[in-house]
């Protein structure tokens, strides 16, 4: 458990604007990417494809959290980078 003061940290850090627009963005991201599969792969296939990608970088973002805390900034922003960069290609 932590203390009153950790506590009272965390939850003023989840109530600034900052943060609120952080978590826009990725649910913004999140529900323009499911679109995405659905577009490509259909409604059947679409949001299946689309939850195996999350469970794989979901396990990929633990196992570099895990190995090099460091380099997961950088390595993070170079995915969200590439991934931008490759809508077209899944659009075509």
């Amino acid at each position: 458990m932590g203390s009153k003061s950790t506590i009272s940290k965390c939850s003023r850090a989840r109530s600034t604007p900052v943060a609120r627009a952080l978590r826009a963005g990725g649910w913004l991201l999140l529900a323009a990417v499911f679109a995405l599969f659905v577009y490509r792969l259909g409604w059947a296939q679409g949001p299946i494809f689309w939850c195996a990608a999350l469970i794989v970088s979901a396990l990929a973002w633990t196992l570099l959290m895990t190995m090099a805390p460091k380099a997961s900034i950088k390595v993070a922003a170079m995915v969200l980078l590439s991934g931008v960069a490759s809508i077209p290609l899944w659009l075509g």
